[in-house]
């Protein structure tokens, strides 16, 4: 969610300038050979093996017999040191098994041999079942090479139908997990992959996979990155109907995995009730995975890969999630957005006053004392310019008592309080106890322990998601009291526990608690004490809880919306044959800073378990032909080199064992290093626009793009609402009059604007001009949330006094050579040697002035005009002063915009003031869509032939 644009843009614009450059990939290389343990060509029976007692009917899921048939067995060591153990006889010839230096701690003796079918019914065997195994669980520390031979396919069968069947080590249940690193090569008839553990393995595709099958296919996709790329997942699962394929580049995909970790993480690291004494700290539970950032509340993790994301930019963020989803972390039955009984007024008073009492203690006065010691400006000086503070300060919003929770306040008797956040120590994201903080935090409470009105370092924050209950899974008990439990052999007897590469179904230890629907009963048991936590308090209105003795489990009701506007819990729920017709790609880097990475992975396993053919490559070496990190451009001469994929790719970009020179240079970062960045775009696209059939890959040399900014109405919505389009080359050629083009959706990050990816479109021009990929309007939608930062250069005034006036860019253009570029509210007027767009009740009208002062300051009688009494559209969303709901109805706000920094493409459960019903941007899109059809010559839905998957 890059929070500032700057460092982004300047990227984007060096790699097109590296693309315009004509670097062609070279035409002439040769495909990657196996990157796995070599494997010669397989001598096995057209079935794929499996003795004639296997069992047929063994799905998924089920326990079969693991009697070993006839065949010769191979066995080798694997030591500390790396080691590479292969079969070479008979059925097993070229199954083999590589492990890295440090993967084993000890020796370990391997045996290669058969074992009995995995594949279930339905399903064609393309490998022997092959037992990688040594005479007990071994523990890997990094994931093996396994290659597996196969059998000779049908013509129809590709790489991209192949999945894997695999029964662990350590467990009697068979999975079908994602392919990890999947180097397939049906000539020499190798199929090599990599895999976190050890056991049984086999290769199968569905019967009649890759025969002709109808397909519709409405040509469009929709893609995004950060905030726009967990908003392309959501919405492309949700609008399946509308697109073929759905690209979401680092974004929030997988809420019951991110939602535990902002709250057991970045909200933790005080002791609660029973572990510590209050105020005390206490450690979080240890990291998911290592890949997850060791953060606390008082201990953001900090980056700037992509943007500066300091304390201030977080809690922007949390609150602007809250706009979009609702609250999770405690529920106000007035507002899905701000804290319960914080009184609406208090959102439309000024942020600084609100945290004025910040600036009223001796510590912070202290600590602004240092600060101008040492030169540095103390954010008290700028809320109050005379040193004082005047009179009047607000105090903070406080419930004295009868707040109870079970962690922080179990009898309720400690003053709970709003509280400010945003000032950063050294290094960024670590809290300064001392600092005034002084951005109001409106949608978190803080237990005041020594009732000072302030937050102060170890006083804990409320987290308030749903009665307390018991992660253990449908069957209700714990794997430690599951029959036949052994923390080596037998860690997960009844198969329920969740994993995100072995078990992406289970419901032990999922982050959620699953009820009658997925447990088809009860459900996993629960505290019926009502959200606090705490037996016998009083409900709302009369108090702060919900849903105690009512029979049933209660979440805050906010966290349905999450779950909700999950996009693979959502894809589970889809009609089978909307799974068939939508493809996927995810991506996110291992140091991520806010773990999107992870999330894409969790992702990736939702999908898996409902049935889909997933591909997780880690890091672009294992997915790009060259084997290499290097930039990938695509080339005309071999298209779709991704055509292994399946219908489904995750990709997790970031060296494990990278430098620290290499880590500062972004790799697996937000945004990623130099290469990564142009990466991720461009075999995103790659794989998308080589996917729709009978496209134009006519090479264009010379041939121009041509963007438009538009601004519409959105019937849905009676508002306005905003979009860029990037055209393909040659659409204005006469030629080309009647040919129609398939559409890409690319949906921005946090912070950003539509006007900021036109030059990530052209890289995706350039390979469009060599006939690399096919052409495609590219459209860039808003989902920014208005202006806030006060606009003097869109008043019709000289504010600066030189003889020129000031016009926003935006708004203010040329608009001659009979081109409509005015926005409405604005036309089109002669003035000097051109035409300019301007307000019509301008007396004077002329280009907007250069040097027009911006920001906070003052217009020339000295006067600070609010942006909601000005008369000016200053967040340019087609509305005016309190016709704008980013105005929130009161003429002496100061804020025009309908959130923070992004609106995460969604429909608003709150308004900019915290009231129910906020702005419908799905609705938006949806008319935005049809907008673009009516205006451009988009390519019309269509039912084609396509080969079964």
């Amino acid at each position: 969610m890059p929070a500032r644009r700057l460092p982004l843009l300047a990227l984007l614009t060096l790699l097109a300038f590296a693309a315009a450059a004509g670097c062609d990939d070279d035409p002439t290389a040769e495909p990657a050979a196996d990157r796995g343990p070599e494997a010669g060509p397989a001598d096995a029976a057209p079935d794929g093996g499996g003795p004639p007692d296997a069992a047929p009917d063994a799905g998924p899921d089920a326990v079969v017999d693991a009697g070993p048939p006839p065949c010769t067995p191979t066995t080798g060591t694997l030591a500390p040191a790396g080691a590479r153990v292969a079969a070479g006889e008979g059925l097993l010839t070229g199954a083999a098994i590589e492990v890295l230096p440090q993967s084993v701690t000890t020796p370990v003796t391997i045996t290669i041999d058969c074992d009995a079918r995995l594949a279930p019914d339905g399903w064609v065997a393309a490998s022997p079942a092959v037992r990688i195994a040594g005479p007990g669980p071994v523990a890997l520390a990094e994931p093996a090479r396994i290659a597996l031979p196969l059998a000779p396919l049908a013509p129809s069968v590709g790489p991209n139908h192949l999945r894997l069947f695999w029964r662990p080590d350590d467990s009697a249940h068979v999975r079908e997990p994602m392919v990890m690193d999947p180097a397939i090569d049906l000539a020499a008839g190798a199929f090599g992959f990599a895999s976190p553990g050890l056991g049984t393995f086999q290769v199968a595709h569905r019967e009649g996979a890759g025969e002709p099958t109808p397909r519709r296919y409405t040509f469009r996709a929709i893609t995004g990155v950060s905030m726009g790329g967990g908003a392309a997942a959501y919405l492309g699962v949700k609008y399946h109907e509308q697109f073929d394929f759905v690209g979401g580049l680092g974004g929030p995909v997988d809420w019951p995995y991110l939602l535990q970790y902002i709250t057991g993480r970045l909200l933790s690291g005080f002791c609660a009730t029973g572990e510590g004494e209050l105020g005390a700290a206490c450690a979080p539970p240890p990291v998911s995975h290592p890949w997850e950032h060791p953060s606390t509340y008082n201990d953001w993790f900090y980056a700037n890969n992509g943007g500066s994301f300091d304390r201030d930019e977080y809690v922007k963020i949390f609150q602007d999630l809250a706009y979009a989803y609702g609250n999770p972390l405690v529920w106000n039955p007035e507002s899905p957005y701000r804290a319960p009984r914080l009184p609406a007024e208090r959102l439309r008073q000024d942020p600084t006053r609100r945290c004025l009492v910040e600036c009223a203690d001796a510590e912070r006065a202290a600590h602004c004392a240092a600060q101008r010691a040492l030169g540095r400006p103390c954010v008290c000086d700028q809320a109050c310019p005379a040193g004082v503070c005047p009179e009047g300060t607000p105090a903070p919003h406080v419930i004295a008592q009868g707040f109870y929770d079970d962690e922080y306040n179990p009898d309720g008797a400690l003053p709970v309080i709003a509280y400010c956040e945003g000032e950063d120590g050294e290094p960024l994201g670590v809290l300064d106890p001392a600092a005034p903080r002084l951005k109001p935090t409106e949608i978190m409470l803080a237990v005041d322990l020594n009732g000072n009105g302030r937050r102060d370092a170890m006083e804990p924050v409320i987290r308030n998601l749903g009665e307390p209950y018991a992660d253990v899974g449908c069957d209700g008990i714990p794997s430690p009291e599951e029959p036949g439990y052994d923390p080596v052999t037998n860690p997960d007897p009844a198969g329920d526990d969740y994993h995100w590469y072995r078990n992406g179904a289970g419901t032990e230890g999922n982050g959620m608690r699953d009820g009658e629907g997925p447990c088809g009963g009860g459900g996993e048991p629960f505290d019926d004490v009502g959200i606090d936590g705490v037996p016998d308090t009083p409900q709302s209105p009369a108090g702060y809880d919900l849903g105690e003795g009512n029979g049933r489990f209660d979440p805050n009701p906010n966290l349905d919306t999450f779950w909700d506007r999950t996009p693979g819990l959502a894809w589970a729920a889809l009609p089978p044959e909307a799974r068939d017709r939508v493809d996927l790609w995810l991506d996110g880097g291992i140091r991520d800073i806010f773990n999107f990475g992870l999330a894409s992975v969790h992702m990736g396993a939702r999908l898996q378990a409902t049935g889909l053919n997933v591909r997780l490559y880690r890091d672009f070496p294992a997915l790009l032909p060259s084997g290499s990190a290097l930039a990938f451009l695509p080339n005309p001469n071999a298209r779709d080199p991704f055509g292994q994929a399946g219908e489904a790719v995750v990709l997790a970009y970031g060296d494990p064992n990278a430098s620290p020179e290499t880590i500062a240079g972004g790799d697996g970062a937000h945004v990623g290093s130099a290469d990564q960045t142009l990466n991720r775009f461009m075999t995103m696209f790659d794989w998308v626009h080589n996917r729709w059939p009978d496209g134009d890959y006519t090479p264009s040399p010379g041939g121009r793009t041509r963007s438009e900014d538009i601004v519409f109405d959105s019937p849905r919505t009676g508002r306005k609402a905003h979009y860029v389009v990037t055209l393909p080359p040659g659409y204005d050629e006469a030629e080309n009059a009647e040919r129609r083009y398939p559409v890409t959706l690319l949906l921005h990050g946090y912070g950003q604007r539509p006007d900021d990816l036109p030059v990530a479109g052209a890289l995706l021009a350039g390979a469009m001009t060599r006939g690399a990929w096919q052409k495609a309007i590219l459209v860039y939608p808003d989902g920014s949330c208005g202006r806030s930062a006060l606009r003097q250069c869109n008043d019709g005034v000289d504010n600066d006094g030189d003889g020129a006036l000031d016009a926003a860019a935006e708004a203010r253009r040329p608009c001659g050579d009979g081109l409509d570029a005015c926005a409405e509210g604005y036309a089109c007027r002669p003035a000097g040697d051109g035409a300019w767009c301007c307000p019509a009740e301008w007396a004077d009208c002329g280009p907007p002035d250069p040097e027009c002062r911006r920001g906070d300051t003052p217009a020339e009688d000295g006067s600070r005009p609010t942006r909601c009494a000005d008369g000016v559209d200053n967040d340019l969303d087609g509305a005016v002063d309190l016709e704008d709901g980013g105005c929130m109805g009161d003429p002496t706000l100061d804020d025009e915009a309908e959130c923070k920094r992004g609106s995460f493409y969604t429909t608003h459960v709150a308004a900019r003031s915290g009231e129910p019903g906020g702005p419908d941007y799905e609705a938006m899109l949806l008319d935005m869509l049809d907008d673009v059809d009516r205006r451009f010559r988009t390519k019309a839905p269509e039912v084609l032939t396509h080969p079964a998957r």
